[in-house]
């Protein structure tokens, strides 16, 4: 039996590789509209380990279906939107330097869009590839360092033709002995010019949180809440010097983790946006699969 749910479980890690994601309409670009950064942490995201012997090897699978009909601001087009980042991590650690543990990442993903005009708009978006460094200060509570860098070579409509940075503090607390977890972060994303289309913008930098407070009741049912925030700066068209307005989006999540094997973790959850300024409203179902190996 237990070889007949690894095999189910890998079935529906690949499905949702190939079919499952999402992304929002674009104002400031593509990218500057998608999701919150980060807003696809899950429970335990933050948790790793230190002073393991061998390296660690993660395919993670972040996934999001999203239906915007509204907005904070001025109305836009309905759309319907899928998203796949998909990511692949090696941890390691350095001999000398106790207590520490590393990662390198390299995520590829693929987005769709889908307007209420019938135009469909799909493709690679924008690699990403980014570097971690954690400790443990304490048993409970593990802190991490990472910097991140968006590269612009994803499909035509979808990439944000812009290299980006962002720089992010990450936390994971275990309390009231592991019965509740606490994942959060706090991020900068340093956003560099855009080309598109013939234009040349100046893009706004945001700054961004996300947390994630779940009750782990046993392997199946461990329910969880999301809240996610960025505030974007103003940016400007660098041919016409008009300004591109600044944003602000809040959301708020609930959904439920899963250990489906000791090496496949499954979660799922629903966010919506409660307050925002000049940015598409979220309504989203987000997926996430870590597959150990």
């Amino acid at each position: 039996m237990r070889t007949v749910v690894k095999k189910i479980s890998m079935l529906f890690l690949v499905a949702t590789f190939l079919l499952i994601g999402g992304f929002a309409t674009a104002t400031q670009s593509f990218a500057a509209d998608a999701i919150i950064p980060y807003s696809v942490i899950g429970t335990n995201e933050y948790n790793l380990p230190v002073n393991f012997d061998e390296p660690i090897n993660l395919l993670l699978s972040y996934n999001l279906w999203q239906n915007t009909t509204d907005s904070w601001g001025p109305d836009g087009d309905d759309t319907s939107i899928l998203l796949s980042v998909n990511k692949f991590a090696r941890l390691f650690t350095i001999e000398g330097i106790d207590n520490w543990g590393f990662l390198w990442e390299a995520v590829l993903g693929y987005g769709g869009i889908g307007t209420e005009s019938g135009d469909n708009l799909n493709g690679m978006i924008d690699p990403q590839v980014g570097f971690v460094a954690w400790t443990k200060p304490i048993p409970t509570w593990t802190a991490c360092f990472e910097y991140w860098m968006y590269l612009p070579f994803g499909s035509n409509e979808l990439t944000d033709n812009a290299l980006s940075h962002a720089v992010t503090w990450m936390n994971n607390h275990q309390l009231f002995d592991g019965k509740v977890v606490v994942d959060w972060d706090l991020g900068y994303k340093i956003r560099g010019d855009q080309r598109k289309g013939g234009d040349r913008n100046e893009l706004g930098n945001s700054l961004f949180t996300n947390w994630v407070v779940t009750y782990k009741h046993n392997p199946w049912i461990n329910p969880s809440i999301h809240v996610d925030y960025e505030t974007g700066e103003a940016g400007k068209s660098k041919d016409t010097g008009d300004t591109i307005a600044s944003y602000d989006r809040l959301q708020v999540g609930i959904g439920n983790s899963m250990k489906i094997t000791d090496r496949l973790l499954f979660d799922f959850w629903y966010s919506r946006g409660i307050a925002g300024r000049n940015t598409a409203r979220s309504n989203a179902v987000y997926t996430r699969f870590i597959w150990s190996f």
